[in-house]
């Protein structure tokens, strides 16, 4: 173990961290710590830590990590994991144009998120927009989720973990990955959240609004 923290980070939130560590006058090497996903080079990865013991290492990172992707050219999402925790990184929740909620419109979950939006009101401002991707996977509506949490349910997604499995590990796709529905749904979120760019609105919309603000920054509460 020793020998492998004193060896190169490389890219990543760890790597990046170290090397604001060494240097906290210099700008964030933002681009130096990321890794295509995609051939045409236009989608970037800076991926987490995979041992939770290096977790207090990003503490004094997250302020300028915030200001770094604020002033990145081009979308910004942000998979932060369970928020409400002491290891929230607070600093990007304040950063974005808005969070959104992944969950199963089950009572286990609904339930979950109660506490969870109540923390999330208190730490980011007015002009963000808090608003729900619901994964359909549960025995209850879209319009009950939102009554329940008074929140609006911004997109719908299809429980679909093989097509799934390819974007959060690796596995290979099928033939009819690009055409399958959560990909369709995914492409369909992502016209909407040019659209919410555009707008320059801000607040929590109600469900079927047209214009939201920017979406940038997602927060989950389970898978």
């Amino acid at each position: 173990m020793t020998d492998r923290m004193r060896e190169s980070a490389g890219p990543g939130l760890l790597g990046l961290a170290m090397a604001v560590e060494a240097d906290q006058e210099a700008p964030v090497p933002l681009k130096e710590y990321v890794v295509p996903i995609a051939d045409d080079g236009h989608v970037d990865l800076l991926h987490g830590v995979r041992d939770p013991r290096h977790g207090t290492r990003l503490t004094p990172v997250w302020p300028r990590l915030a200001e770094a992707l604020a002033a990145w050219d081009g979308d910004v999402i942000a998979d932060l994991g369970r928020v409400g925790g002491t290891d929230t990184p607070t600093e990007l929740l304040k950063a974005a144009d808005a969070v959104v909620m992944i969950l199963k419109p089950t009572l286990a979950q609904v339930d979950a998120a109660r506490p969870r939006w109540d923390t999330l009101k208190e730490l980011v401002g007015e002009h963000v927009t808090l608003g729900l991707g619901l994964v359909v996977d549960g025995p209850y509506s879209a319009a009950e989720v939102e009554r329940a949490l008074d929140v609006a349910v911004m997109a719908e997604l299809p429980s679909s973990p093989i097509d799934a499995g390819v974007l959060s590990d690796g596995a290979r796709p099928r033939l009819t990955f690009r055409t399958s529905l959560l990909v369709r749904s995914l492409n369909k979120l992502g016209r909407r959240l040019h659209t919410i760019i555009g707008s320059g609105s801000s607040g929590t919309s109600p469900r079927g609004a047209a214009t939201r603000p920017e979406l940038l920054t997602e927060a989950g509460v389970g898978t």
